[in-house]
């Protein structure tokens, strides 16, 4: 792939460093989205490891309050030729049977789908009567990325079903669904909001309501829903303090908002650099620590904030891939690495179950919710 040189215009910003265009996108210098300092200090520099946009871009961190965010950054209007028709979580994966996946917040107090192969247990007969075995099993895999709420149980209160109606429930950034069909399995009633028309469409053709566009320009009752989910989102909108008031004002008091983000204070993030596999530049806007996400959401107003750090080394894997394909383009292995994170097997997931329950525990974990 052929990439654009950059190269500078004559518009200028409130920053005053001015536009650039980089290959099909064009980028705009911004000061902290958090702080509004211009007081920054570059990080790393990237190509587009994962959808092949052209060009090389760049991660800053504000030296007022520590926040990395990517700058220059596209502007609204190439905003969505950052998601090809190729990008992974727009991609329908409905045929497979999805378990608990990517913690939560809770007010006034991304899409990574799983294999759908049968548990070992349950295809080799004699292990299903080994006592025991079908526990470790669901210990072992279940990674804490998408926890699906009991709907019986809203607010601390229970819910008699035959006299209330169902509690409900938001997705923001659903892609087509697959959450939301989960949650409707669970007994919630759902909306979903989701940027991308394509992804949206095919939400709606399963029967799901779902909203295209951006959170702020869809019209939804104020303070009307139990449960908000943004799954691998809060990273991806320009403005997230304004994405993560919107949704305090959508939710009920005592209502819960459950998100998860890649972890830019790990290990991991230090140690792969530039082929991290969630740095996913031009997408990723923000790059939060758990230190500067909580620091946010109490300035949103939420309280109780708990931070679980996921059982999940989906992007060790993804990153090893980078780091091989970087040296060798056509290496197989690193072919099949590369597309793991998003096709995760059961066997791989079990063999590196171990590792990832350590990691989480000495909260190093890659992803957080």
């Amino acid at each position: 792939m052929t990439e654009h040189p950059a190269r500078r215009d004559e518009t200028t910003d409130a920053v005053g460093r001015g536009t650039i265009t980089v290959g099909i996108l064009r980028l705009e210098y911004i000061a902290c989205p958090l702080c509004h300092s211009v007081d920054t200090t570059l990080i790393q520099t990237s190509k587009d490891n994962l959808c092949g946009i052209p060009g090389e871009f760049k991660v800053e961190k504000c030296n007022n309050c520590q926040h990395r965010f990517m700058n220059p950054r596209p502007v609204a209007e190439s905003l969505g030729d950052c998601y090809p028709d190729h990008y992974g979580p727009h991609q329908t994966n409905h045929a497979d049977k999805v378990s608990s996946d990517e913690g939560s917040a809770s007010s006034g107090a991304n899409h990574q789908p799983v294999s759908a192969e049968r548990p070992l247990y349950l295809r080799i007969l004699p292990l299903r009567y080994i006592p025991g075995l079908k526990r470790l099993y669901n210990w072992l895999i279940e990674d804490r990325s998408q926890p699906v709420p009991s709907s019986v149980k809203v607010s601390g209160t229970v819910r008699v079903q035959e006299k209330q109606a169902a509690p409900r429930a938001l997705e923001i950034g659903c892609a087509t669904g697959e959450y939301l069909i989960r949650l409707k399995e669970a007994g919630w009633k759902t909306t979903g909001v989701e940027p991308g028309v394509r992804p949206a469409e095919i939400a709606r053709n399963l029967g799901l309501e779902v909203h295209t566009g951006m959170l702020e320009n869809v019209e939804l009752q104020l303070a009307s829903f139990d449960l908000a989910a943004a799954w691998m989102v809060i990273e991806h909108v320009p403005d997230p303090r304004e994405t993560l008031q919107r949704i305090h004002a959508l939710l009920k008091p005592g209502g819960q908002l459950l998100f998860s983000i890649p972890n830019a204070g790990c290990w991991e993030a230090a140690f792969f650099g530039k082929n991290w596999f969630v740095l996913e530049l031009p997408r990723h806007l923000h790059h939060f620590t758990p230190a500067s996400i909580c620091t946010l959401l109490k300035q949103c107003g939420y309280g109780d904030i708990r931070i679980t750090h996921q059982r999940n080394l989906s992007n060790v894997v993804g990153s090893v891939a980078l780091q091989i394909l970087s040296r060798w383009p056509n290496s197989r292995i690193g072919r099949w690495l590369f597309n793991y994170p998003h096709r995760p097997t059961v066997g791989m997931k079990l063999l590196l179950a171990p590792w990832a329950h350590v990691v989480a525990w000495l909260r190093q974990g890659g992803r957080l919710t």
